[in-house]
């Protein structure tokens, strides 16, 4: 199986796109994780750049949050036909909203379902705070409802929530894994959803946990007989990140703590390969 890593563009916006994608190409990233603009010269432009790096990319759809549900479903269509008339590698939306009830974000997850059979493009709809997906407890319910799901794993978002590193929800984490078909890598805490740095000693155990279900997933994944799985390390920018006091400076280095990601799940896959021969 073959792993497939990603580097989003979410805080490297201030990078000019050609060098943007050299850096990503030289760290040995496939593609680029990226939301794409709905006027087609500029969605065209960013593809074309694409092609000249042979980059592949993951469409990601965010930008729905209208509060009425009838202009809601309207937008959350025209996104993720967008993304789709580009043929990424998959698209990972956020889906719905935590405050729609239950058969609304049903039905947009009904709605993506249908998208996914009709372009043929895989839809997988992200773990993450604000959206249906916000806490394990209410993503186990839209599972065992709509068993076609697919998820982009971020664990981090529940960790939050729950105030835990959800020792108590196995069962629900069990089946998110299972659901698991894109991840992204951020190490979060019961407090944050990013812990400031990741390769600090304070943060072992929320580091040792996250490999741990990354590791579930890749096996998973394996287990499954996929071709191949997409990894996207995620360490956040400023406000996930923090900044030096009384300046605009990062505390730390996006692309050095993304690239020890990278290197961390690597190092533990390889582990348990070892531990099957």
């Amino acid at each position: 199986m073959q792993i497939k890593f990603i580097y989003p563009r979410w805080g490297s916006t201030d990078i000019e796109w050609p060098i943007f994608l050299d850096l990503v190409k030289k760290n040995g990233y496939d593609g680029i994780e990226i939301d794409l603009p709905l006027e087609k010269k500029a969605r065209n432009k960013i593809l074309d750049l694409l092609k000249d790096f042979d980059l592949k990319f993951i469409g990601q759809h965010w930008e729905t949050k209208e509060i009425g549900f009838k202009a809601h479903k309207e937008k959350y269509r025209t996104h993720l036909y967008n993304l789709a008339e580009a043929s990424p590698l998959l698209i990972n939306s956020h889906t719905g909203m935590d405050f729609f009830s239950f058969e609304q974000n049903k039905e947009l997850l009904i709605i993506a379902g249908k998208i996914e059979d009709e372009v043929g493009v895989k839809i997988t709809h992200e773990t993450h705070r604000s959206r249906f997906s916000f806490a394990a407890h209410s993503c186990h319910a839209y599972l065992k409802e709509l068993p076609f799901l697919k998820l982009t794993a971020d664990f981090s978002h529940w960790c939050c929530v729950a105030e835990t590193l959800l020792e108590n929800q196995e069962e629900a984490v069990k089946k998110a894994i299972a659901h698991t078909h894109h991840i992204h890598a951020r190490v979060g805490s019961s407090q944050s959803a990013q812990v400031i740095d990741p390769r600090d000693s304070n943060y072992t155990l929320e580091l040792d946990q996250f490999k741990k279900w990354w590791v579930a997933m890749l096996q998973n994944a394996k287990n499954n007989r996929s071709s191949s799985i997409t990894i996207t390390p995620e360490y956040g920018p400023h406000p996930y990140s923090l900044y030096h006091k009384d300046t605009t400076i990062p505390l730390e280095n996006q692309w050095e703590i993304n690239q020890f990601i990278k290197k961390e799940i690597l190092e533990a896959w390889e582990a348990k390969e070892r531990e099957s021969i």
